[in-house]
C-alpha cells in the first residue's frame, strides 16, 4: 500500500514516462457514415444506418490491406463482434485474436461517436468567420443551400456546368463569378443523366475560355440519380462528396419523393441536403403559374414554401434572346438575388452566353460567357439600362428620397429626382415611394 507521502515522488515519475502511443484507429464521418480503421492490423470497417435507440445495429462493410471481405446488416452485441471478428480473420488468413481486438475498438469508437452530438460552442466567443471561405464561388454559391429557380429551357444546366469549370480549375467562366475556393464538383443529375452530354457541355464552356477540359485541376463527378428520389441515396452522396468543394443537384424535382403531401416530401429533400453536409447548388423550377408570367414572377422554387424557408441564398435568371448569326444563338441574363439570410441583398449578375452550334457529331461547339449590361423586364417588356438597374437596387435598399438615392449613389439632387421619376413612371414602385419628383 502507498503511503500519502509518497504520492509526490509517484506523480514525478509519471512526469518521466514517455506520452502513451498514439491509437492505431482512426475514424472518419461521411455525412451519416463512419468509416474506421484500424492499422494493424489494416482492418476497414464501414459502419452504415447505426441505430443506437434500441437494440445497437447497423449496416456493417468490412475490408483488409484495401481489399473488400464482405457487408452485412448485423446487430452490434458482444457476441455479434466476435463473430464478425472470426469471419474477417477466416477471410484474411490473419490472427482471429488481433482482429477481434480491432473490431471491439471499432464499434466502441462508432458508438461512442453516435451518442456525441456536436461539440458545444459558446457563442460569445466563438470566431466570426469559418474555417474556410463563406463562398464556394462569389457571389453565386454560399456555403449554405444556393437555389437558381428559372423556368424550363432557360440555360440553367448550362450556367451550373460554367460554375463547376470554375470551381474545379480555379477559373473565372462567367464574367463576375469568381472562384473562392477550387476543388472537385460532383455533378448529380436526377434527369438526362447521359454522360456524354455533360461531357459535350464542359467540352464546349472549356472551348469557349481556352482551356483543355482534361487540364482541369480537379474533377467534375457526374453521378447518376435517375428515378432516385434524394432521402434514398444522400448517405451515397455524402461519402462521395467528402472531400469535394460542393455538390451541383439538377434540377430539384427529379429529387422529390413520390406522395400527395407537399410539404412531407419537400421536408424528405432538405433533410437529405443537410446529410449530405457540403455546399449544395441547386436548380430549381418555378410552379407554372410564375412560369407563364416569369417577368412579373418573385422567383420562387416550386411547392411548398418550406422550399423557400430552408434555402440560404436564391436567385432567379432572366433572360432575352438576341439577334445572332446563323448557326448560333446570343441570349442576355440578368440573373437577380431574391432572398439572402446571410447578408444583405446581393447586386444583379448581368452576363451574355453565345453558343455556336458544332458542325458533325464530333464537334459539342463552344459557349462563350460575356460581359453584358444588367436589365430589369417590365410589363410593357421594356427594359432597362443600367442606371435605372442601379436606381431600383438602391431603392430596394432603402434608398427611397433624393436625398437618400443621391447619397447612396454619389449623385447630385436633380439627378436623383430625375432618376426616381423614370422609375416610378415606368410603374416599378407606387407612388410617394420615391419622395419628391
Amino acid at each position: 500500500m502507498i503511503a500519502p507521502n509518497e504520492w509526490g515522488d509517484i506523480d514525478a515519475v509519471l512526469r518521466e514516462m514517455p506520452p502513451p502511443a498514439p491509437s492505431p484507429l482512426s475514424i472518419t464521418r461521411l455525412g451519416p457514415t463512419y468509416r474506421v480503421v484500424v492499422d494493424p492490423p489494416g482492418l476497414t470497417m464501414t459502419f452504415r444506418d447505426v441505430r443506437t435507440d434500441g437494440e445497437l445495429a447497423a449496416d456493417v462493410s468490412i475490408g483488409v490491406d484495401d481489399r473488400h471481405l464482405f457487408r452485412t446488416t448485423t446487430t452490434l452485441s458482444l457476441t455479434t463482434r466476435d463473430r464478425l471478428a472470426k469471419t474477417a480473420a477466416e477471410f484474411a488468413g490473419a490472427s482471429a485474436n488481433v482482429f477481434r481486438e480491432a473490431v471491439f475498438a471499432a464499434v466502441e469508437a462508432v458508438l461512442a461517436a453516435e451518442e456525441t452530438l456536436c461539440d458545444e460552442v459558446d457563442l460569445r466567443t466563438a470566431p466570426l468567420t469559418g474555417a474556410g471561405s463563406l463562398f464556394v464561388a462569389r457571389p453565386v454559391w454560399e456555403t449554405g443551400p444556393t437555389v437558381l429557380v428559372a423556368p424550363g429551357d432557360s440555360g440553367k444546366s448550362t450556367f451550373a456546368r460554367a460554375v463547376a469549370v470554375s470551381v474545379a480549375g480555379d477559373l473565372e467562366t462567367i464574367p463576375g463569378v469568381v472562384p473562392a475556393v477550387t476543388g472537385p464538383i460532383l455533378y448529380v443529375a436526377g434527369e438526362d443523366a447521359v454522360a456524354v452530354w455533360h461531357a459535350r457541355a464542359i467540352e464546349a464552356i472549356c472551348r469557349g475560355i481556352g482551356v483543355n477540359r482534361a487540364t482541369l485541376a480537379h474533377p467534375i463527378v457526374l453521378f447518376d440519380s435517375t428515378g432516385k428520389p434524394i432521402h434514398r441515396i444522400a448517405r451515397a452522396i455524402a461519402e462521395r462528396a467528402a472531400d469535394f468543394a460542393g455538390v451541383v443537384l439538377d434540377p430539384l424535382s427529379a429529387f422529390l419523393a413520390a406522395g400527395d403531401q407537399v410539404r412531407d416530401r419537400d421536408n424528405l429533400f432538405w433533410r437529405a441536403v443537410d446529410t449530405i453536409e457540403r455546399p449544395a447548388f441547386i436548380i430549381a423550377h418555378p410552379n407554372l403559374a410564375q412560369s407563364r408570367r416569369w417577368e412579373e414572377a418573385d422567383g420562387r422554387i416550386a411547392g411548398s414554401e418550406l422550399n423557400r424557408d430552408r434555402v440560404r441564398l436564391a436567385w432567379a435568371a432572366r433572360w432575352k434572346d438576341e439577334p445572332a448569326i446563323a448557326g448560333s444563338s446570343f441570349r442576355r441574363y440578368t440573373v437577380v438575388n431574391t432572398k439572402r439570410n446571410h447578408g444583405p441583398e446581393l447586386p444583379p449578375l448581368a452576363f451574355a452566353v453565345t453558343w455556336e452550334f458544332g458542325r458533325g457529331e464530333d464537334d459539342p461547339g463552344t459557349v462563350r460567357f460575356l460581359p453584358s449590361e444588367a436589365f430589369t423586364p417590365v410589363k410593357n417588356g421594356a427594359t432597362l439600362t443600367r442606371a435605372q438597374v442601379e436606381t431600383l437596387t438602391a431603392i430596394k435598399g432603402g434608398a427611397t428620397t433624393p436625398a437618400l438615392l443621391a447619397d447612396a449613389l454619389h449623385l447630385n439632387q436633380n439627378t436623383a429626382k430625375s432618376r426616381l421619376k423614370v422609375v416610378r413612371d415606368l410603374g416599378l414602385f407606387r407612388d410617394g415611394e420615391g419622395g419628391e419628383g
